[in-house]
């Protein structure tokens, strides 16, 4: 009797444990599921906002969400500024220009020995002249001799010349007159260019502008560096040192030393009578992406947001406080542009792809 009790007693331990191991099972169960049901209305959260039309990626908000956000937008202003464009330049590797200054001083130093070695030699074979017809004290011989020594350096002069020569010859191919004639000038005002102090910009006009006469003073924008526009000063006509740059070449001088060489460069020229009509982008709607400047039109025919480049734009005339200056092109003057929530829509438009990259 004793013994079935026990037994009876061990049995319904072993269900009471099997009992609690089942209603933790269930509810683990349910936790998971429930997680994974907040999962899943997370990710009904992130819509996608984004459309393509006719092949274009546009952000298609509704009215709700439009508003909530604030997005603002207003027609695209044109501003009237007298800095007409000219063309693109280069700022100049002049690597070349100075090895040829260093080899043509180098060369210059021992065509100035030379000489003098020359008439000191002279002076002394006119003395052993004198020597030589009073009796004979110095011998034809050593006269001879010092007419031999005198011609190898005369000849050893040419060859110096020759190769000064050369180097002119290869520098007013290569840069234009101006250079060749600066090598040859100790006080010339090319001293802080060839000494690092100013940069060189190698700039064509652009077709309209080719039979004009060279502006004496343009305004740079550089496309990589961090400074701002500086000033250039017209020095000289050039051949055509750079395929890049087409069509009627011309060498500026600017006070500057933190340009990239070899960074290309934008060229204005600033006049009164050069008055010319740009489209006035506000700061406010210039976002940036993978390091180029963008705004956001709103195309009227359906509401839709579309990005559009702002590459090459500039600060206007009256600073940067009133924004940004670009040629009518990519956007015009009927468009309307987004003011406020340039950022948002720039957000929206790749929020969804950032997240499918996630999941891959």
């Amino acid at each position: 009797m004793k013994n079935k009790t026990t037994i009876f007693i061990v049995a319904q331990v072993i269900i009471i444990i099997i009992l609690i191991w089942i209603i933790v099972l269930l509810v683990s169960k349910d936790l998971i599921g429930n997680e994974s049901e907040e999962d899943e209305s997370e990710e009904e959260i992130i819509i996608d906002y984004t459309t393509i039309v006719n092949g274009i990626k546009q952000i298609k908000l509704p009215n709700a969400v439009e508003k909530n956000s604030n997005i603002q937008y207003q027609n695209v202003k044109k501003t009237l500024t007298n800095q007409m464009k000219l063309n693109y330049g280069i700022v100049q590797n002049i690597s070349s220009l100075t090895t040829a200054r260093t080899n043509f001083l180098k060369v210059k130093h021992l065509i100035d020995k030379i000489n003098n070695q020359i008439r000191s030699e002279k002076k002394h074979l006119k003395a052993l002249i004198i020597l030589n017809e009073d009796d004979k004290n110095i011998s034809d011989f050593a006269i001879r001799k010092k007419q031999t020594e005198i011609t190898g350096l005369e000849n050893q002069l040419n060859i110096y010349e020759n190769e000064k020569n050369n180097i002119l010859i290869q520098v007013k191919q290569e840069w234009g007159e101006v250079f060749a004639n600066t090598l040859n000038n100790k006080n010339n005002s090319l001293k802080k260019l060839l000494t690092g102090h100013n940069q060189l910009i190698s700039l064509s006009m652009t077709q309209i502008d080719r039979e004009q006469q060279a502006p004496q003073s343009i305004i740079i924008i550089p496309s990589i560096s961090s400074t701002s526009e500086i000033r250039a000063k017209f020095l000289s006509r050039a051949p055509s040192v750079n395929q890049a740059i087409v069509g009627k070449n011309f060498f500026y001088l600017t006070p500057n030393s933190k340009l990239v060489i070899n960074e290309r460069v934008s060229a204005f020229i600033s006049s009164s009578d050069a008055k010319r009509n740009y489209l006035l982008i506000p700061n406010s709607s210039v976002v940036w992406s993978n390091g180029q400047p963008w705004a956001y039109i709103r195309i009227k025919e359906n509401g839709n947001f579309v990005r559009r480049s702002l590459q090459g734009m500039r600060e206007a005339e009256n600073g940067s406080a009133n924004g940004w200056i670009v040629e009518e092109g990519i956007i015009n003057e009927e468009d309307e542009i987004v003011v406020n929530g340039a950022q948002l829509l720039l957000s929206e438009e790749f929020k969804y792809q950032i997240k499918n990259e996630n999941e891959d």
